[in-house]
């Protein structure tokens, strides 16, 4: 099996990894949720808005640092929107693990060397 198939094959396993059908259902939920979906577009369009004045060098006014602080609050609370954040970070988790082996693989150490460093191993030593 040649290095890109196996590539395709890893991330054939990624797709249909149960962290990506998670994530990928509370992000349905979420936007399918008309409190949670009008939030989350409020979000974005505050967060273009604010990031296009600090690009053209504009500080944000209290007002508009309480606005942000207000709706972060809000999305925070919105529980689908959490699970969807919580969702997403355990699959990034798994992607991040993911990396880590290959890169420890490839650097010739023990792909399968645990996070916490053993020192006993190759990838440790």
């Amino acid at each position: 099996m040649s290095i890109l198939d196996k590539a395709r094959e890893l991330g054939e396993e990624i797709a249909s990894s149960i962290e990506l059908e998670e994530m990928k259902n509370a992000e349905l939920a979420m936007l399918n949720d008309p409190e949670a979906s009008r939030l989350v577009g409020e979000f974005n369009e505050k967060q273009r808005k604010f990031m296009d004045l600090k690009a053209r060098g504009i500080d944000l006014t209290g007002e508009q640092l309480r606005e942000v602080e207000d709706l972060e609050r809000r999305v925070m609370e919105n529980p689908l929107i959490v699970d969807f954040f919580r969702k997403q970070h355990q699959f990034e988790k798994v992607i991040e693990e993911i990396n880590e082996i290959i890169a420890r693989a490839i650097a010739g150490g023990d792909a399968a060397c645990p996070e916490e460093c053993c020192s006993s191993c190759s990838g440790c030593s």
